[in-house]
């Protein structure tokens, strides 16, 4: 599975991305990561579903979401007041993984 993540905005603006495939990541991480996937229901989430608002948040978190697996491939864009509640373990976990990946370089 290939993730991209990336998260910006916020009051004070910190950018973060997470990018990974996870052939290549610790078994623990990657057992992690796959079952957040599957118990958030990502796969299935329609990006339709995520716009209803069009009000602009400036202080709000913006979050680009593209994971790939098995020939499908899904694409998302959301905001701090959009994103489903399901989502919220996955991205805490992005988050986490992305600060981990910024401090490794």
């Amino acid at each position: 599975m290939r993730i991209d993540f990336e998260r910006e905005g916020g009051y004070a603006p910190l950018q973060l991305e997470y990018h990974a495939d996870t052939d290549v990541l610790p078994v623990e991480t990657r057992d992690k990561l796959l079952d957040l996937v599957k118990r958030s229901k990502v796969m299935e989430i329609q990006q339709s579903d995520l716009e209803r608002s069009s009000q602009s948040f400036p202080d709000a978190f913006t979050y680009k979401l593209s994971i790939t697996e098995g020939g499908k491939s899904k694409s998302l864009s959301f905001n701090d007041i959009t994103v489903p509640a399901s989502l919220h373990p996955l991205l805490e976990l992005f988050q986490e993984l992305a600060l981990e990946q910024r401090l490794k370089k």
